[in-house]
């Protein structure tokens, strides 16, 4: 009987598996992707070892990067009466947006890579590339969250202790609201831009230059030093195609109470952002076809 068990053993590893690539573009095998899910998160605890590893201060140099960028921009623009900031202290004003930019920073130009510097990987075992991708954005929230804590701490110093407390006016419940549907939008938008730039650069390597290029493009377009009410008083609508625009606005009025878009424009960047993924999984999914053959 042991016999014949492995014997029928042997005959099912002797048999070939086939795997084909998925005719729907810009669906996802989602019963395949749960199948994979510890994979997933073996990927986002690597990226989390790889990142804190043999380091002194570990997640901490998450707020040293946006503290300095937030002291230099107040140094440059305090003094400057034509950056409206809506009566909020500059440097408060400022990191507000670097907690949603520096997330959106990180996680892009990591997600626009993820083929081309996993490309040793993915030649030796199968596994749904879309796993690297979303362990990356996954990964890069950390960002998000450790920004947050120091941000609402600031919130709280300069309402409590600070004369410019009186124009501070944070909501919780829309600070409740806020903060979920704000890292929703982010995290699409990066994982949809970055899974469009992956698909990109993985035949033409030179293309790599462009994802820095279109960091510094929205940097500018992004109301980081800047009130959305510019973008509004100048009918700079364009600048609204940017899904984190309305996020940014949408967090600066929770937590400062300053006057908030119509709330149509959440709704549009939610769309956009959902639109860019599903582009995105379908450029995706339509390059790894031959992805092996390409690197």
């Amino acid at each position: 009987m042991e016999i014949t068990h492995s014997k029928n053993r042997e005959k099912e590893l002797e048999s070939p598996v086939f795997i084909s690539a998925n005719p729907r573009w810009f669906l996802v095998n989602w019963n395949e992707f749960w199948q994979y899910r510890d994979l997933l998160f073996l990927f986002i605890r690597k990226e989390f070892i790889i990142n804190y590893r043999q380091t002194i201060l570990g997640p901490l140099w998450y707020l040293i990067q946006p503290v300095i960028l937030t002291g230099m921009l107040t140094i440059v623009f305090q003094k400057n009466g034509s950056i409206n900031v809506d009566g909020i202290p500059h440097f408060l004003f400022y990191f507000s947006a670097f907690v949603i930019w520096g997330y959106f920073s990180a996680a892009f130009p990591k997600t626009a890579e993820s083929l081309s510097a996993s490309s040793h990987l993915f030649g030796k075992v199968y596994f749904p590339r879309l796993v690297m991708p979303l362990a990356y954005v996954v990964s890069k929230s950390l960002i998000f969250f450790t920004q947050l804590i120091f941000f609402s701490c600031l919130v709280l110093y300069f309402k409590i202790f600070t004369p410019s407390g009186t124009v501070i006016h944070p909501q919780f419940f829309k600070i409740i609201i806020a903060i979920p549907v704000c890292f929703l939008i982010t995290s699409l938008f990066s994982l949809g831009l970055g899974l469009i730039f992956a698909a990109m650069t993985v035949k033409y390597r030179d293309l790599n230059h462009t994802v820095s290029l279109a960091i510094q493009f929205l940097f500018l377009g992004t109301p980081i030093f800047y009130s959305t009410r510019y973008v509004i008083d100048k009918d700079q609508s364009i600048f609204l195609f940017n899904p984190l625009v309305a996020v940014i606005d949408l967090f600066r009025n929770a937590f400062f109470g300053t006057t908030a878009l119509e709330p149509i424009f959440i709704l549009q960047a939610l769309i956009i952002s959902l639109a860019t993924v599903f582009v995105g999984i379908g450029v995706f999914n339509y390059v790894q076809r031959d992805y092996i053959d390409a690197v």
